[in-house]
């Protein structure tokens, strides 16, 4: 036999020009710090690519920034009410009095006295526990005998939202 050695008879040492660490683990390790850095970056700067302030912070929830304050302004929602199933229960006895005499559960207008005012009236009647009787007679009180489905519905003057998904009005 010859003195040489090939490839693989080497005694455990891999020949020269060969890698030992695999390309796909430094390709994955790079990536991994790219998106580390990405996080950081976008969690110092928020969403508008400018420094976050203390005066950001400091500004009361749902209120959008002055136009000059830099930045662009905020534009805040808010989140439509979430009914417990007591209260979603309870919904399905009355009308939105928006105008467009839906379903309480389907109307999502944000009118003074709409939708949103009514779910979370029903949401506080049925967390005191109350029987449905006492509940249809305060919402009767509150928001006018028309709110109850068992009573005639006065003429529609909203379109309806029941065909659609919901919009603002």
């Amino acid at each position: 036999m010859s003195d040489a050695t090939t490839p693989g008879e080497g005694g455990g040492r891999p020949p020269a020009g060969t890698r030992t660490l695999p390309v796909a683990a430094i390709a994955g390790a790079l990536i991994l710090v790219g998106l580390v850095g990405v996080a950081l970056y976008r969690r110092s700067t928020g969403t508008t690519g400018a420094p976050a302030s203390q005066g950001d912070a400091a500004q009361a929830p749902g209120a959008a920034s002055p136009p000059d304050a830099g930045g662009g302004s905020t534009i805040a929602v808010k989140a439509p009410v979430r009914l417990s199933p007591e209260a979603a229960i309870l919904a399905e006895r009355f009308r939105c009095v928006c105008g467009c005499n839906d379903p309480l559960p389907i109307c999502a207008c944000r009118n003074p006295n709409g939708s949103e005012d009514m779910k979370a009236f029903v949401q506080d009647l049925a967390k005191e526990g109350l029987a449905p009787d006492e509940v249809d007679r305060r919402m009767s009180e509150r928001f006018g005998a028309a709110a109850l489905l068992s009573n005639p519905a006065p003429p529609q003057t909203q379109p309806s939202h029941a065909g659609s998904p919901p919009r603002p009005h």
